[in-house]
């Protein structure tokens, strides 16, 4: 279907899938006990799951096979949801979050679109392996991969032919990577073999597509719209476009782990050294195309630290954990230079406290924090934690209790405020005011977001007007590091209970219910008997603490920030000072 044809499309049309039958699959329940607890009204992790459910799922088409609305408009008048031709790169993104959230939080809100999307998933596999986009049925699809605006079927000014999708499937090496990591998960949690052999065939594919240079391995033209054919020059790395390797390490890694296929770990370990050689400085420092630093994407980077971790646990890699530190700490300074004085960063200290990563660093315009970055930034301060290549606790607890978690959307009637107070009138490239069409909706539009991750926020604000409102790459993203949140608030192994983040928490072994901030109390109610430890920040000093076990004081050691009280035996209550 051309871009001309796209007139002929009606609403719930037919989609083009590149497979039109697929094998049969079994969905097994989320299982877990449920009881009813009072806790602290405090940041509450699985809460803060259930709202994310909520908006991955409600924020779809029914009449596009649930596929979800990319962009969300507040600028306009009312409101207005945009499917976008970035769905190559998101949909296994939402395939992989939702299940997540559903272990975190265990809501069985909408399983309907959970299992449709399924569906989509291996009618999107073809013979090849390769997960394919199809634009037939889809004409959204047609716009640049590289272009947000909206411009619907008209020409794009500026955007080169090579990006344009003038095909009925498109591949996205960038989705196909995060679709095997998808793929992964869904072959652990519901085991058979539909899943293991989607992975094996995708790895493959991957494996196929790729263009191998000696020690390193990339996609052409680009990671968005990659094609088969093979480039007739040298070597020549890709622009800012890098953003998405990263899901290609993270996938393989996933795949390796679920069928041990050393294939999938020499392709990523050849990616990473592309990553490695065009993107990074030696120091771990961020480069927007090679040897420049100027207008790096933040979260390309940090995304890419994320996957280099996950590769280097797998295998042991030493030097590359040593290379993810020093770019962690190049991260950090980067939220610590987010004021311009004369055209030149000025360090701000607060920023880094906070959690304010820029999307763009080295940039001599205001940038705001997208919060997949953000997100990135907590997930490498967690691995690398519990990895024992550093103790970043108290970073990621700062950031998730700051910018975090107040850029998750928890209210929605300022939104319908914002046209009282003359903030609505549309950026040249944005909607026009009401204009409302096939491709997109305005039906509940801010309702429907509830839960999603701001796109550009600033420091003391959740939309300034900058960008759109929300991209849903965000929530996704932000998704995924809240079960890594969740994942790593305890960890129990051999009879130890190790609490390693203050939030609330509910476990087999103890639940943890934090008063922080409002009190500096916490309360672990063990359940089993457990060698308990329980790390205290850093912004307390270990003779400031008490430890009650029931209703007597407890003396406890210490090994380094955590402090250990005499074994307990169930059921107690371990009421610390933090």
């Amino acid at each position: 279907m051309s871009i001309g044809q796209a007139e002929k499309w009606s609403p719930g049309d037919p989609i083009g899938y590149v497979t039109g039958e697929v094998p049969e699959f079994e969905t097994h329940a989320y299982e877990g006990r449920r009881y009813e607890a009072l806790v602290p009204d405090t940041l509450d992790v699985q809460e803060r799951a259930r709202l994310v459910i909520h908006c991955l799922t409600e924020a779809t088409d029914p009449l596009a096979d649930y596929e979800p609305y990319y962009m969300a408009h507040f600028r306009t008048n009312p409101p207005v949801m945009v499917h976008s031709s970035w769905h190559g790169a998101t949909l296994s993104k939402y395939l992989e979050s939702v299940p997540l959230m559903r272990i975190v939080s265990g809501s069985d809100q909408n399983l309907h679109v959970e299992a449709k999307w399924m569906e989509v998933a291996l009618k999107s596999q073809g013979p090849d392996g390769l997960i394919y986009t199809p634009t037939r049925g889809r004409p959204w699809a047609h716009w640049s991969v590289f272009v947000d605006k909206p411009d619907r079927d008209g020409p794009l000014d500026g955007v080169p032919e090579r990006v344009r999708v003038e095909s009925d499937q498109m591949i996205s090496a960038f989705g196909n990577g995060r679709m095997l990591s998808t793929m992964s998960l869904y072959a652990t949690r519901d085991g058979g073999p539909v899943w293991r052999e989607a992975v094996r065939r995708l790895v493959d594919g991957l494996r196929e597509l790729a263009v191998e240079v000696d020690d390193l391995a990339y996609y052409w033209p680009n990671i968005q719209l990659a094609k088969k054919e093979r480039p007739t020059e040298a070597l020549v790395p890709a622009d800012s476009g890098f953003d998405g390797y990263s899901h290609i390490v993270h996938g393989m890694v996933h795949a390796y782990r679920l069928l041990g296929y050393e294939p999938a770990l020499v392709l990523a370990k050849k990616v990473i050294t592309y990553m490695r050689r065009y993107f990074y400085g030696e120091d771990g420092s961020f480069l927007s195309t090679p040897g420049n630093p100027t207008k790096a994407h933040f979260h390309a980077h940090s995304n890419g630290l994320l996957a280099m971790q996950k590769y280097a646990i797998t295998v042991g890699d030493d030097e590359l954990t040593d290379f993810v530190v020093r770019s962690y700490e190049q991260g950090k300074a980067y939220g610590a230079g987010v004021d311009w004085e004369d055209g030149v960063a000025v360090a701000t200290e607060g920023a880094n406290l906070i959690g304010y990563f820029p999307e763009l660093v080295n940039s001599n315009e205001w940038e705001g924090a997208e919060l997949c970055e953000v997100a990135d930034m907590v997930a490498v301060a967690l691995a690398l934690s519990e990895g024992g290549s550093g103790d970043y606790w108290d970073d990621a607890d700062r950031w998730i209790r700051n910018m975090f978690a107040e850029g998750q959307l928890l209210t929605t009637d300022w939104i319908y405020h914002m046209p009282e107070a003359g903030l609505t009138n549309p950026r040249p490239d944005s909607l026009a005011p009401s204009e409302v069409d096939a491709y997109s909706s305005a039906d509940r539009v801010a309702e429907r977001n509830l839960g999603a991750f701001a796109g550009w926020p600033a420091a003391n604000d959740w939309f300034v007007g900058n960008g759109s409102g929300i991209m849903h790459c965000c929530t996704v993203n932000s998704a995924r590091a809240l079960y890594w949140i969740w994942d790593h608030i305890l960890r129990h192994e051999d009879g130890r209970l190790r609490v390693n983040l203050l939030l609330n928490r509910a476990s087999p072994w103890a639940d943890v219910d934090s008063y922080i901030p409002y009190e500096g109390r916490v309360d672990v109610k063990v359940k089993q008997p457990v060698e308990l430890s329980v790390r205290i920040p850093e912004w307390v000093a270990p003779g400031d603490t008490r430890c009650r076990v029931n209703d007597g004081e407890r003396s406890v050691s210490w090994d380094g920030r955590y402090a250990h009280p005499t074994t307990l035996t169930a059921p107690h209550r371990l009421p610390g000072s933090g």
